[in-house]
């Protein structure tokens, strides 16, 4: 049975949520960016970009570093710098600017969480963070269509806020974590999980786009696909578990990429206007199958981790996930453009091959891991597969 969490491993896992969060909410806001700035469909993916590059950045200088904050509320504290100056911005370049600081502080605050966070906790981040995510990302852009767009970060705020005064003072003492990084994980699984997301970052900057002027809707239909994705995302933990059960690790990761790629293959459909009840359940089940695959990539790879290493394979895989996620929304820049005439974006066909060719190495990636005992088996598997940054 897996203990209960603590109260600080529960804020911790918030916090954990609250920069996924912070990183996510940019890529909806995609239509009022070029509203408000038109920054063209590069500024667009820049500004996706900024914030997971950046991310990448703070945590590589973090792991060099030997000392960081282990309290709570310090980093609740850290974890403001990643909203705040997203907050106060007022154009295009102050908010590119906010997002470079925002993404260099959460991943100083990644790499701090991950070294004191316990492997015990790992299936609490499995569930909450997600879901947090989820159905938090649907309010952060109601409040930017009723209001503002910079109004998406104030509910971030307030919970980094309160965590800061209310969350436990200090994180009990862990040596297991505190250990240096004894064990690399395999680079084929870090190119695995970099190749996921960057799929995820190139559709994702465009998608809202894509709802908004290629399917004929409102901004108010971005929330009402992002909720649906969360609803239908509930199903996708217990599913992929059941795959695992009947058909092991490596076939239940073949049929999310499998599953994954046919949502990719639909999405073309919104290249024309299409009826919302079709495009909010393509972009739904899309975001729904995306955390499909990243489940079932970790259920592939984190059972042959001893578990006093998942620490260190999840500073790792962080570093990796928002690398890929940078990469991506800089390709959907370069593939996708505006047509002259008629004011949509085309390239759609060019993005799936992209997104094509990053899942066949993805798949690839991962089996090498596996089949070249890069990763190598234990006979204590990990308890969950945990994925604290998948979207």
């Amino acid at each position: 049975m897996t203990p209960s969490p603590s109260a600080s491993d529960r804020a911790l896992a918030t916090l954990l949520a609250l920069h996924g969060l912070a990183m996510l909410v940019v890529f909806p806001l995609g239509p009022q960016e070029a509203r408000l700035w038109q920054p063209g469909i590069g500024g667009v993916s820049a500004l996706a970009a900024a914030f997971p590059l950046a991310c990448v950045l703070g945590g590589i200088i973090a792991r060099r570093l030997p000392r960081l904050p282990s309290s709570t509320r310090t980093l609740a504290a850290l974890a403001l710098f990643s909203t705040l100056p997203c907050l106060l911005s007022y154009d295009y370049e102050s908010f590119f600017a906010a997002r470079v600081i925002a993404g260099f502080f959460a991943g100083i605050s990644y790499i701090a969480i991950h070294r004191i966070l316990p492997t015990t906790a790992t299936a609490h981040v499995a569930r909450h963070a997600p879901r947090f995510i989820a159905f938090g990302l649907p309010f952060c852009i109601l409040a930017a269509t009723a209001l503002d767009w910079c109004a998406a970060f104030a509910p971030l705020l307030v919970i980094q806020a309160w965590l800061a005064l209310r969350a436990p003072k200090q994180v009990p003492f862990r040596p297991s974590n505190t250990a240096s990084d004894r064990a690399e994980p395999a680079p084929a699984a870090l190119v695995a999980t970099g190749a996921l997301a960057a799929v995820s970052g190139s559709y994702l900057t465009v998608l809202s786009g894509y709802l908004v002027l290629n399917a004929g809707h409102t901004e108010w239909h971005i929330q009402a696909a992002i909720l649906l994705g969360a609803f239908l995302g509930l199903a996708i933990p217990p599913a992929v578990a059941r795959l695992r059960a009947l058909l092991g690790d490596g076939p239940a990761f073949a049929t999310t990429l499998l599953g994954s790629t046919l949502g990719l293959t639909c999405l073309l459909l919104l290249r024309e206007p299409a009826p919302s009840a079709l495009a909010l359940t393509l972009i739904g089940a899309f975001l729904a199958l995306n955390a499909a695959r990243h489940l079932g990539l970790a259920g592939l790879i984190l059972p042959r981790l001893d578990p006093a290493d998942i620490s260190v394979h999840q500073t790792h895989t962080h570093l990796a996930h928002h690398l890929g996620s940078g990469l991506g929304a800089l390709s959907a820049g370069v593939l996708i453009h505006v047509s002259p005439g008629g004011g949509i974006l085309v390239g759609m066909p060019a993005l799936l091959a992209f997104a094509l060719a990053s899942t066949t190495l993805a798949g690839a990636s991962a089996w090498a891991a596996v089949a070249r005992q890069a990763i190598q088996p234990t006979a204590t598997p990990a308890a969950t597969p945990a994925s604290a940054n998948s979207r």
